[in-house]
């Protein structure tokens, strides 16, 4: 994995920094719960997003579990006006939902002080590009393969679950790349790079647009070999191709704050 660290001009005051957003969403078709499973929210004005993935399998006891995760994140866009740590947040939101039924995994990132701090559930996550290539990805929290922890509504004052926690450096010009498994389980990190190789100006909207319509096209292609095809036969099962499921994608730019103040 390439160093997180870059060096600096001795006793040079860092730049403060913002992060330019664009995201996009894909749900699945799903007559049941039309508007898809995943939700996500941005508050540009804190450089605070989350994305979460409702687990589909509610739906079988006829819960859309859409509405878990869309009043989860809303929950914790409210606490995100307040609070600027990701856990935190993710624990206020999640008390603010636990009377919802349903569940659902979860990721929330701050942009604090140049430092990123995140808070992950699951496997939702994020991944970190400089000069156009990976230098970071999250962790995810999984029970076993295609069984992730989550977040359920109902019963518990406090998370069901601790959250995996990180603190990453970034620096002005690093791409933040976000989203739930329908993204993550189907691009590999690789093919990223191939796209902001071919991008001479970084667009956040427009490259949350072209990576969410790559996962989109992946998922649907059943001989393709992509993450999720290999961890399943990591996992001892038979498997070709993409996933088919909602489709989270969430762009940051990391830039100076002063030129745009």
């Amino acid at each position: 994995m390439i160093s997180t660290k870059r060096s600096s001009t001795p006793f040079a005051a860092a730049p403060e920094l913002r992060i330019d957003f664009g995201s996009s969403y894909i749900p699945k078709r799903n007559s049941f719960g039309p508007l898809g499973e995943d939700a996500h929210f941005i508050s540009h004005s804190r450089n605070i997003f989350g994305v979460a993935d409702g687990v589909g399998a509610w739906a079988e006891e006829g819960i859309d579990a859409g509405e878990y995760s869309r009043a989860l994140m809303a929950n914790c866009a409210a606490v995100a006006a307040e609070e600027t740590d990701p856990r935190r947040i993710l624990t206020e939101g999640y008390l603010k939902t636990k009377y919802i039924i349903g569940s659902s995994t979860a990721c929330v990132i701050a942009l604090r002080n140049n430092t990123l701090h995140a808070a992950n559930i699951g496997d939702s996550g994020f991944m970190i590009f400089r000069e156009k290539k990976l230098v970071f990805v999250s962790a995810t929290q999984q029970h076993r393969f295609n069984c992730p922890y989550q977040l359920t509504g109902g019963f518990s004052l406090s998370l069901p679950v601790q959250p995996w926690e990180c603190r990453v450096e970034v620096y002005a010009g690093d791409i933040i790349v976000a989203g739930t498994d329908g993204l993550l389980d189907n691009v590999f990190a690789c093919e990223i790079e191939k796209i902001l190789k071919e991008e001479e100006r970084v667009d956040s909207g427009k490259l949350a647009w072209r990576l969410a319509e790559l996962a989109l096209s992946n998922s649907l292609d059943k001989r393709r070999t992509t993450p999720f095809s290999v961890g399943a036969r990591e996992a001892g099962f038979l498997c070709d191709g993409g996933k088919i499921d909602d489709i989270t994608v969430i762009v940051g730019e990391v830039q100076e704050k002063a030129k745009y103040s």
